[in-house]
């Protein structure tokens, strides 16, 4: 995706780019080069990117002070006004260590500082590079060329990639962290130009789109369009489980809370789950929730293994 970084092997699957940064801002703090590689990607590919949707697939104060940081770090570079903060500067206060093992730090990066956040001071490196819009991990980036940085573009992008023949605007909404209203909207103009058609089912209206005509308009064949997961949900499934897997708290209990609490995330993540099509064990008792929960995360990481995947 034009981060300074080797790709083993070409993604058939469409990212979600604002899914992808959130996730990739937690696991980096066990890498301080990922994350300042990180930012210097942001810095030069800040135009493809939708602040709003950064904000919306945050999932807890972890995420947003992160994110918060990063958008006020970027804003320092680029003076625009998308990328002005809302917030207002936070009261000093003992700072938590952005990296794992909370090396000294001699001078703390103020953007990251006004989030409770310590890090060094970050610089770009200038490494990155755009991404390649004809790679299919880099679908969403070129229907947002074609159709800007909004809900029209992510609609498209989901609704060309899953495999569904039909949806509607929850559904939408809900995988394209968009309002349902705002999603709504953007179906009707869509409709209207006759990019998408719609119909009803029982009251409720329903969506499709000609995969043929578009996969044309984009050089492609039909069956080479790229495959779609429900990314925010899945990765932030995976955040979930790693920031509880740290809780000091959980490392010292004993065996019979850490299984009950293992249970307790199982029940918390389903709902998610359940909408990606990950499968849980529903009767799993107290004893069998940490080996269920295992479960569920080698089943993730098995289904984006780039290796095993089938582009239909």
């Amino acid at each position: 995706m034009g981060v300074s970084a080797p790709a083993h092997r070409e993604s058939p699957w469409a990212q979600d780019p604002e899914a992808l940064l959130v996730f990739t801002l937690e696991i980096a703090r066990a890498d301080p080069r990922l994350f300042d590689e990180l930012l210097d990607w942001t810095l030069h590919n800040e135009g493809l990117l939708s602040v709003r949707r950064l904000r919306a697939t945050c999932i807890d104060e972890a995420d947003r002070a992160l994110v918060a940081a990063m958008i006020s770090w970027l804003g320092r570079r680029r003076p625009r006004a998308r990328l002005r903060s809302s917030e207002r500067p936070q009261a000093p206060r003992d700072l938590e260590p952005v990296f794992d093992g909370g090396a000294p730090v001699e001078h703390a990066d103020p953007d990251f500082a006004a989030q409770g956040l310590l890090r060094p001071s970050a610089e770009p490196s200038r490494k990155s590079q755009a991404p390649n819009l004809r790679s299919p991990i880099n679908f969403d980036f070129r229907l947002r060329a074609m159709l800007g940085v909004g809900i029209r573009a992510e609609v498209v992008r989901i609704m060309l990639c899953v495999h569904a023949p039909q949806m509607t605007a929850g559904a939408l909404a809900r995988t394209s962290a968009y309002a349902k209203r705002n999603v709504h909207d953007a179906l009707a103009g869509l409709a209207d130009a006759g990019a998408i058609s719609v119909f009803r089912i029982s009251g409720e209206q329903r969506y499709t789109i000609d995969k043929s005509a578009w996969a044309a308009l984009l050089d492609l064949a039909p069956e080479r369009l790229p495959s779609h997961r429900e990314w925010p949900q899945l990765l932030a499934v995976l955040r979930t489980i790693l920031r509880w897997s740290r809780q000091s708290d959980l490392i010292e209990a004993s065996e019979y809370l850490r299984a009950s609490a293992n249970r307790q995330l199982l029940e918390h993540i389903r709902p998610e789950l359940a909408f990606a099509g990950v499968k849980t064990n529903l009767r799993a008792t107290a004893a069998e929730a940490p080996a269920a929960l295992e479960q569920v995360v080698q089943d993730i990481l098995v289904d984006l293994n780039p290796a095993r995947a089938l582009v239909p």
